[in-house]
């Protein structure tokens, strides 16, 4: 399957919303496993919701275990919030779960089956104390994706992130869809202000597109967009048109 193919739903990336919301609720410093599972929990329409209520999860018992579990520290600055190793893992494994299905997309199926693939974690731990198994879990994933190819309905469809998506999830979300592990950061050159500038503007056009995959057009739209970059300047030197410039790009074909 194509990596340009791969995209994160609307609402996996709600879940992934809820979850930093509930981990700035409880103040701690890291998005963690416990966080998204009370996510899951709190998206009352995804499909890795309904799987965990059929198994008989309740919502206010998550958040007692979470709370009484969690051994997350308690934040003291107001730096935003990273992505707990766990929960970096759990993208990465969302990504071949996906692929394994043969999904051109990513839903919040594919994260609870990448979140039960891991051997251990706090939301682990919660699953536990709940006496639900992971094999339940990939049962129950299982029999509703089945019910829902049997059925005229369809489970979490492949639509196009149309506002701009957080900034704080583009680095992740790419590093999982990535075939390389470095990322920009383990580059052995260092990037000049105004490089790191298109780069940030990339990143967000990746976002606009809900493709989590960068190319090509969208380091050019970075840099087009980049107003103290020589690139913009020379080519509004030549009177060119930079806002149809960047609108015919935004609307090209990706094949």
């Amino acid at each position: 399957m194509p990596n340009k193919m791969v995209r994160f739903t609307q609402r996996a990336r709600r879940t992934l919303s809820l979850a930093q919301e509930e981990a700035d609720r409880l103040q701690h410093h890291q998005i963690g496993t416990e966080h998204l599972l009370l996510g899951f929990m709190r998206d009352d329409g995804g499909l890795a919701g309904r799987a965990l209520r059929d198994l008989g999860l309740d919502s206010r018992r998550v958040e007692e275990l979470v709370a009484r579990l969690s051994t997350a520290e308690a934040r003291r600055t107001s730096s935003p919030l990273d992505l707990s190793p766990g929960t970096k893992k759990v993208l990465e494994l969302a990504v071949d779960e996906a692929r394994r299905l043969e999904h051109n997309y990513i839903g919040t199926e594919h994260l609870l089956l990448g979140l039960v693939r891991q051997e251990d974690g706090a939301a682990l731990n919660i699953l536990r104390q709940l006496h639900v198994s992971p094999e339940q879990i990939r049962r129950q994933v299982a029999a509703i994706l089945q019910e829902q190819a049997s059925s005229t309905q369809w489970h979490e469809p492949p639509i196009s992130f149309q506002r701009p998506a957080s900034r704080h999830f583009d680095y992740f979300l790419l590093r999982a869809t990535s075939r390389t592990s470095g990322g920009i950061s383990h580059l052995a050159v260092d990037l000049s202000p105004q490089v790191k500038d298109a780069l940030e503007e990339a990143l967000k056009e990746v976002g606009y597109s809900g493709f989590l995959l960068l190319e090509e057009k969208h380091l050019l739209l970075g840099l087009l967009q980049n107003r103290d970059g020589a690139l913009r300047r020379f080519l509004l030197d030549a009177d060119l048109d930079m806002d149809e410039l960047i609108r015919q790009l935004r609307h090209s074909d990706d094949a």
